[in-house]
């Protein structure tokens, strides 16, 4: 006869009853075993956001940074146009804007030429500028906004002196020398580029303040600073008129504003026996009394 408390006759394992997995080896992993120290590992690293709104230079692509970018180019074209326009207008009360006067261009082509060809590299190098590396994000403070203004103003001013370089070479090829590739690369550049900078730090500005206004017809999401959640329901009165006694809610009203009376505990009724009726003793055994 076996006894069946004896542990040789049920393994009960490492871990108890059911459980037959043996008990665990230690191994050469570090730990007081070994003599090697236990290191934890290292947190990680929480990263720099790479479009820091305060610092100059932000590279990256977004629809925000191409619509800011198109604000400002566009605005500084459009400011240009008007005042060529007004001055087109103005010229051509005295001579006929379609007439060639000697070897120069006519007025309305030498308008194309000054208005939209020449200052056509500053405004593509100020647009990828703005679009790339100098965002007009609507997070950076104002003074950001003017550094990154005038770095695409200088961006564009490169542009215009990198074309110079090859019109330049072009015209002390044809016979003008060297002076016209000074002109060309420094003094034409500097020229055209410094009021097309100033023009481009006020539209950059207005681009700026376009973007970080708030919109009228967006709702601002429930737990935003100066928004308030709306009640869903409002409580019952829990007070009665003047001097009278106060009354708690009923939790298991039904929904519709009206609650019902609070039910009130009533003292058991005890039946009375009839005239004439002689009550039985509270012991049947014990004989009446008379």
């Amino acid at each position: 006869m076996t006894n069946a408390g004896d542990p040789g006759q049920h393994d009960r394992g490492y871990y108890g009853v059911g459980w037959q997995q043996p008990a665990p080896v230690p191994g050469p992993g570090p730990g007081p075993a070994t003599g090697v120290p236990y290191a934890p590992p290292a947190p990680p690293q929480r990263r720099r956001p790479t479009g820091d709104p305060r610092r100059a230079f932000a590279p990256g692509a977004s629809v925000t940074n191409t619509t800011g970018a198109l604000i400002a180019v566009v605005s500084v074209i459009v400011v240009e146009f008007v005042s060529g326009l007004v001055g087109l207008l103005g010229t051509s009360l005295v001579v006929s804007p379609f007439a060639r006067y000697g070897a120069g261009d006519s007025i309305v082509a030498g308008f194309v030429h000054g208005v939209f060809l020449a200052p056509l590299p500053f405004h593509v190098g100020a647009f990828l500028a703005l679009a790339f590396l100098v965002p007009v994000a609507r997070r950076s403070p104002l003074p950001v906004i003017l550094l990154r203004a005038v770095l695409a103003g200088a961006a564009g001013t490169t542009a215009l002196a990198l074309v110079g370089v090859f019109t330049g070479a072009f015209g002390a090829v044809r016979g003008f020398g060297a002076a016209r590739l000074v002109t060309s690369i420094v003094t034409v550049p500097l020229q055209s580029g410094l009021p097309l900078t100033l023009m481009l730090v006020a539209t950059t500005t207005a681009a700026w303040l376009w973007l970080g206004r708030p919109r009228g017809g967006t709702r601002r999401p429930l737990g935003a600073p100066g928004t308030l959640r709306q009640p869903d329901a409002v409580p019952a009165a829990t007070v009665q008129g003047a001097g009278g006694p106060q009354q708690q809610p009923n939790p298991y009203a039904p929904p519709g504003g009206q609650q019902q009376p609070p039910i009130t505990q009533q003292p058991p009724i005890t039946q009375q026996p009839p005239v004439g009726q002689q009550q039985p003793p509270a012991n049947p055994w014990v004989p009446p009394q008379r």
